[in-house]
Order: C-alpha cells, then structure tokens, then sequence
C-alpha cells in the first residue's frame, strides 16, 4: 500500500504540475501564500514549506514584496552579456583597470528604492577605470549593499576582480542583471578620466544584478559605465535554439 504523501508535497507536486502544464508560465508569479492556504485548505507553515522546496530546486525564485515566481530555463544559455575584461580579450587587447576610489556612504533615497534598502543602511561606492592596451576605454562606478558584503573594502580591486571576490569569498549566487543602454556625451571630468575629446559619442549603460540571498532574488549591485565605442564595442552573443 503507497505511503500517503506529506501535504506540502502534495502541493509541491501539483504546482510542478502546473509549471510543467504551462498553467504557471516562466516569470509568472504564482497565487500568493494566502490564496495557497485557502485553495489547498492547509496552513501558511505547509504552504511556506512547499514553496521552500521549489525554490532551493530552482523550480521558484522570490522578489521581496511581490511573491514567488516561475524560474525561466529556457531562456538560460540563449544569450551572454560579457564583461569588460572579456569584451576586450575576445578584441585581442590586453585588459587592465585602475581602482579610483571605495568609500563608504549612507544609501540616499534613489539608491534605497532601487536597491529596496531601508533609511541609514550604507553602501559601497566603487569607482574604476577601465584599460584596453593602456588606453582608458570606460569609467564605472558600483553600488553595492555594505549589509552583503562586510569588510569588502579590504579586498585589492587594482589586482583582483569584483565579481571574483564575491562568488569566491561571499558565496555569490548570480541570477541576472538588467541593462539599458544609451548613446550620450560625458562631462569634463569623465572626459578627463577616459583622456579624450569633450563631445566624443560615449557609450552610458545603467544596470541592476542579482543575486539569491535567502532565496529572494535581491538587487546586489547597480552600476553605471561610460565607454569609449571606438575602443570597444559592446559584445552580447545569442543562441537560436
């Protein structure tokens, strides 16, 4: 006789279901926690335990104040956005980068709502040029939460990378970043940063990454870059499939 299934697996199995039925789509938020118990006629506790499961399997990712959503794998693989450093070897130029500064700052209310930080939370600043062949070709600057990465300020950016320390060091779990990219003009001061031309066309790309912390996905950095397009030329490959 077959063993009766625990009710959070019951409704694992059925939201499975419903996933592999395309019932729930990719990046569709499922019914929230409430609307779970009622349908299912069980308590929060078995309902917050089911969706655990399809979380910690990669089924379901969490945004904070907004719910559970279907994870999209068949979009994985189809398209890569490569860094600076890649964009520039795959050119055949020799990368490097200079640190400007990393100070520590209170998150001002822009950066809060973007960053879904609370009032007095602080954050890293981090500033960084970046070369192909000795020439300066872009200017970023990082914003990071300083509550994710403690004591991140005493890592070496001149000779290690960010991205680097904080899969390495702080268990990174990347996710996604969103970009938008624009054609502009700099001030003087990135001007005199890149050592070109004032009124040169730059290249300004405004992102967000994510990361899972605490199988939320949550906002881990978000960054800002002016880069020279005669040096580079920004690379994103797709796949068909």
């Amino acid at each position: 006789m077959r063993e009766k299934l625990a009710k959070y697996e019951q409704i694992r199995q059925d939201i499975i279901h419903k996933i592999e039925s395309m019932e729930y789509r990719p990046n569709q938020v499922i019914p929230s926690e409430n609307e779970l118990c009622a349908s299912y006629g069980v308590s929060r506790i078995t309902v917050r335990k089911a969706i655990d499961e399809l979380v910690h399997e990669g089924l379901l990712y969490r945004i904070k104040g907004k719910g559970s959503f279907v994870r999209d794998h068949g979009s994985e693989g189809l398209s890569r956005i490569y860094s600076f450093t890649e964009a520039i070897l795959h050119q055949g130029k020799t990368p490097s980068k200079k640190l400007l500064s990393l100070k520590v700052e209170e998150a001002d209310a822009d950066i809060r709502r973007r960053m879904g930080l609370e009032e007095g939370e602080e954050v890293y600043v981090i500033k960084s040029i970046y070369y192909a062949d000795g020439r300066p070709y872009c200017i970023n600057t990082s914003i990071l939460p300083r509550k994710l990465f403690p004591k991140l300020e005493l890592f070496d950016f001149n000779h290690n990378s960010l991205y680097e320390v904080l899969k390495s060091f702080y268990q990174l779990s990347f996710t996604k970043a969103r970009q938008i990219l624009n054609a502009t003009v700099g001030s003087s001061e990135i001007y005199g940063y890149l050592e070109t031309e004032q009124n040169q066309p730059l290249l300004r790309i405004n992102a967000a990454s994510f990361c899972l912390y605490h199988d939320n996905e949550t906002v881990f950095e978000i960054y800002e870059s002016y880069i020279l397009t005669d040096i580079l030329s920004y690379y994103v490959e797709k796949y068909n499939t």
